[in-house]
């Protein structure tokens, strides 16, 4: 398709990229489905392993593997479909791009080979990349894509400096060939190289202080990439973390778990506080968008550092929610910037009267940030309560209330002022008077069916999985698999079918749909402050503060790609120190 893209118009490009992003879909999905009877190991070549030791390459197919391939699949479709009048700015290289990019999140989500982890991370950034600046008429792109290059490029420099100790340390590139190598080491050289991989992989997953570079990203990327970018790329970050910790180093911190948790518990909060307050602070509707990612990340940062099969999985079903709620609010971005001409909070003001389904659309994914019902972010919260609860840290479920409150009351504020134009007119900030030129020809205003259906499909797809609980009681066995290294290691080198169970959470549920409405019900209070700041008095204006009073986290975001490496060093810094302290005590 790239080779061929010079004799091919708009619409064949489109209808190509739609074509084999649907195809990918159906072939996931049929995988899926043939995985369901029992994990599968790929060896290419029909390289096996040997003993103990492996030099072939392989693919572990597993549902949580798979599954995660069909998301990005179906991401990519919607997205496609949603771009079928974007304008063609690249020359039609977007649509290879956006297929190279559906490529690489599927090697990375299926391999079990650290180098090869290594290799779809960076087919990944590349491609990323390119998609980021691909509006090449506008500065801002190019500028926001260099930021986005630097640090991730950085972060891969960590990666393969880890991946390059661990091999010295076990001559081994197999996951679990490396696990088993270790075992209970947890020398200097080993730690080291877990602080090398895990804040090359925090980069990818936008972690406080490693996140600078999302929101630069995000606020100049089309649209369709955007969905790509919060949907599901920086998710992978934590799922090759969780690889790691499962697999990799499950051994070496046996007897350091307490440790291991209090370290990745304290970027988690540190990234909710930060995301949460930011997305509140900000005006440019993908900026804001993206702080939601990043303190979304953090709640599911928490519930990966529970440890366990149940953390574990309450995170994926988080993660699958996220990654519908947030592309449906970002696919509606893109129609407001179609139709409105516009992006900023203060542009946008009073100008959405109308578009009375594009309201709706909004609204809902304001619901879903909460984690309210009927949502499948809410199992998810409960499933992390559930964990919580078994660990003494019943304060992570207010932290979680909390980072869905923020996101849901910055995603009202802006629609109180858009749909309904509510109050007087909204404070602005400088990225949001920069604007962004519109994405589609100026010719024809209307909304298409192509641009509000993948919005509607999208915001659709949590509710209906909230109500459909036999996917959810396979993600819990089969976390109860991937979480267990003795599994991995059984299918890598036995191939043999290995079962796992996990129970199920109802007994939260309840008290999760109670703290989901209620984060809701204060999200739109919360918003009410600022819509509605002058009609009340000073000390009842806390979203009004909240807005403007951030000062030194927007100094944080300078869009230098100085400052952001500077900030890098210093997380590698803190995160290797910690490690060191805590884990050699």
């Amino acid at each position: 398709m790239a080779c061929a893209r010079k004799w091919l118009n708009r619409v064949m490009a489109d209808s190509l990229g739609i074509l084999l992003a649907g195809i990918t879909l159906v072939i996931s999905c049929a995988l899926l489905a043939k995985v369901m009877h029992g994990p599968n190991v790929y060896w290419f070549g029909n390289w096996y392993p040997h003993g103990s030791v492996i030099v072939g390459i392989s693919f572990l197919a597993d549902p949580i593997s798979i599954g995660l391939a069909v998301l990005a699949a179906t991401l990519t479709l919607l997205s496609l479909i949603f771009s079928w009048r974007l304008l063609g700015s690249g020359s039609n290289y977007f649509q290879p791009l956006m297929l190279i990019f559906l490529a690489a999140m599927s090697g990375f989500c299926l391999t079990i080979d650290i180098f090869n982890l290594f290799v779809f991370f960076e087919l990944m950034s590349t491609a990323a990349f390119a998609l980021c600046g691909l509006k090449i008429e506008e500065p801002a792109p190019l500028q926001g894509s260099f930021n986005f290059a630097v640090t991730n490029t950085i972060a891969a420099f960590l990666v393969l400096t880890g991946i390059a100790l661990l091999y010295a340390v076990t001559g081994a590139l197999n996951m679990a060939q490396i696990g088993l190598a270790l075992g209970a080491r947890h020398d200097p050289l080993v730690l080291f190289a877990f602080a090398l991989l895990t804040c090359g992989f925090f980069v990818k997953a936008a972690i406080v202080p490693f996140h600078l570079w999302l929101p630069d990203a995000h606020a100049v990327a089309p649209t369709p990439v955007c969905v790509l970018f919060s949907g599901l790329m920086v998710q992978l970050g934590l799922l090759a973390v969780a690889r790691l910790r499962f697999v990799v180093f499950a051994q070496t911190f046996a007897s350091h778990e307490t440790s291991l948790q209090t370290i990745f518990h304290f970027l988690g909060i540190l990234t909710v506080l930060v995301g949460g307050l930011m997305c509140y602070s900000e005006h440019h509707l993908k900026r804001m968008l993206a702080f939601s990612t990043i303190c979304h990340m953090g709640i599911m940062l928490l519930a990966l550092a529970l440890g366990g099969a149940l953390g574990f999985a309450a995170m994926l079903a988080y993660l699958v929610g996220h990654a519908f709620v947030k592309g449906s609010l970002f696919l509606t971005s893109g129609i407001l910037l179609h139709r409105l001409r516009a992006i900023g909070e203060r542009s946008l003001f009073a100008k959405g009267k109308v578009l009375r389904w594009t309201a709706a659309l909004w609204f809902l994914g304001s619901l879903g940030l909460a984690a309210a019902p009927p949502f499948i972010l809410m199992t998810g919260e409960a499933g992390i309560s559930k964990a919580a609860e078994q660990m003494s840290r019943s304060w992570i479920s207010e932290i979680c209330m909390l980072g869905g409150m923020l996101t849901s009351a910055a995603t009202l504020r802006i629609g109180m002022h858009t749909f309904f134009g509510w109050g007087e007119e909204p404070i602005t900030d400088e990225a949001s008077e920069i604007g962004e030129l519109p994405e589609t020809a100026s010719e024809d205003r209307r909304i298409f069916w192509y641009q509000f259906v993948p919005a509607l499909i999208s915001i659709s797809i949590p509710i209906v999985l909230f109500v459909t609980p036999l996917w959810l009681s396979v993600l819990r066995n089969e976390s109860a698999v991937f979480t267990r290294q003795s599994a991995v290691l059984h299918l890598v080198y036995l191939g043999g079918p290995v079962t796992g169970q996990l129970p199920a959470w109802n007994e939260t549920f309840k008290a999760s749909a109670v703290r989901g409405a209620v984060a809701f019900f204060l999200a739109i209070l919360l918003a009410c402050t600022s819509v509605f700041r002058h009609r009340l008095k000073r000390t009842f204006r806390i979203g009004a503060f909240l807005e403007s009073g951030l000062r030194p986290l927007r100094v944080m975001q300078s869009g230098h790609p100085g400052d952001y490496v500077l900030w890098l060093t210093i997380g590698l810094s803190i995160m290797g120190t910690i490690s060191v302290i805590l884990l050699r005590s």
